[in-house]
């Protein structure tokens, strides 16, 4: 085992920390407390395209960058200590590509370029109203209709889904023998609408119910045919759980940080906070936590990055650092007392945004039964 950064992976993720500073901070600072608009949004995304963001894991001969899952998971968590809401996108429109790189010939030809430039944002519609963590109760359906495909239902929590100029849609679908769930590519002028999600945290970007009223979609349109569309979307979130890890471990660093930088200012009896025991005790107690997340984070993405099975070390990661970022920032909001519950300290923000990272890409309570089903060779769900 090593834990160095290669030489290149070091270059990169320190002129990846000034680009962010320089050009994206701008952009957050400006809509700090709004919702991010598409064309800002779209800006910030064709400014990160060169560095990997968006593109960096589909392969080069589909027109992206080929980066492995360990150097994209570096230069992520960068991203995320700057911006949560825009890593958020970058993260679906990564998934988005891997999709489309996998998808049929016509489907890559007409979504896979723009969306890897950036002229194209996507989204993915999985959970519903009802259904959540159990994909094969999806109530969306889509009937055949000649050579064409009606979808309806609606979908929620959807992210990047008001941005989105086109979804990958997860359906149940019956083709003659074969039922179940399929991936058709629906472009929002064939008909979807979405309306916006207010959460407790992350508002800087789009998270959104999107809603399908017989959207006739062509046949050609199908990534996967009914019966394959469960195991390809599984496949998918081994490598997207540990990337929504390293958001958490993100979200916790700048907590620390800020813990910090205010422990040594803050005078309480005479002296800096930082001088007290129990002020040491908590800040040595978060960089621990932070610490372990990365290792497990990192082994994952390396898990998938050498084509090995990696849905036990992906679920033990993801579960390990959302849990933690939500310990991390609670001890950061104790440390700032009741400076912490204002609005002029980040702490309550990143407070807010923690909780959130469990629930996505799969809660912390799936993921123990993953682990669980995994270890035990007993499903529980």
């Amino acid at each position: 085992m090593n834990f160095s950064l290669t030489e290149e992976q070091d270059i990169a993720v320190d002129s990846f920390a000034r680009f962010l500073q320089a050009e994206i901070k701008p952009i957050v600072d400006q809509y700090r407390g709004e919702k991010i608009p598409k064309k800002a949004m779209q800006k910030a995304l064709k400014l990160l395209l060169p560095y990997g963001m968006g593109n960096g894991l589909v392969a080069e001969k589909f027109g992206g960058y080929g980066f492995d899952e360990v150097t994209i998971g570096l230069l992520f968590e960068q991203l995320a200590m700057v911006s949560p809401d825009i890593s958020v996108m970058i993260l679906i429109q990564m998934e988005v590509g891997m999709l489309l790189a996998n998808a049929p010939t016509q489907i890559r030809d007409s979504h896979l370029a723009p969306l890897l430039e950036g002229d194209l944002i996507g989204c993915i519609g999985i959970s519903e109203p009802d259904v959540g963590s159990n994909i094969s109760e999806i109530k969306t359906h889509a009937k055949q209709d000649g050579e064409d495909w009606l979808i309806s239902g609606e979908k929620c929590w959807i992210s990047n889904g008001h941005y989105s100029d086109f979804i990958v849609v997860v359906s149940k679908g019956e083709n003659g023998a074969a039922s179940g769930l399929a991936l058709f590519v629906v472009d929002r002028d064939m008909g979807y609408t979405s309306a916006n999600i207010e959460k407790m945290g992350l508002n800087g970007q789009s998270t959104a119910q999107v809603f399908f009223d017989q959207v006739r979609v062509p046949a050609e349109r199908m990534i996967a045919p009914p019966g394959q569309g469960l195991k390809t979307m599984l496949t998918l979130l081994q490598g997207s759980r540990p990337l929504v890890g390293l958001m958490a471990v993100a979200v916790a660093q700048c907590a620390l940080n800020e813990s910090i930088s205010y422990a040594q200012e803050r005078k309480q009896f005479g002296k800096v906070i930082a001088a007290n025991q129990l002020i040491q005790a908590r800040i040595a107690d978060m960089s621990i936590r932070i610490e372990a997340s990365r290792l497990l984070l990192y082994k994952a993405l390396d898990h998938v990055h050498r084509g090995l099975r990696s849905d036990l070390q992906a679920a033990q990661a993801k579960l390990f650092a959302t849990e933690a970022a939500v310990e991390v920032t609670r001890h950061a909001l104790a440390i700032h007392g009741g400076n912490g519950i204002t609005l002029e300290f980040p702490v309550q923000d990143l407070y807010r945004i923690a909780p959130i990272l469990t629930v996505t890409e799969g809660t912390a309570e799936m993921q123990k039964l993953i682990i669980g089903r995994i270890l035990l060779g007993v499903a529980a769900f």
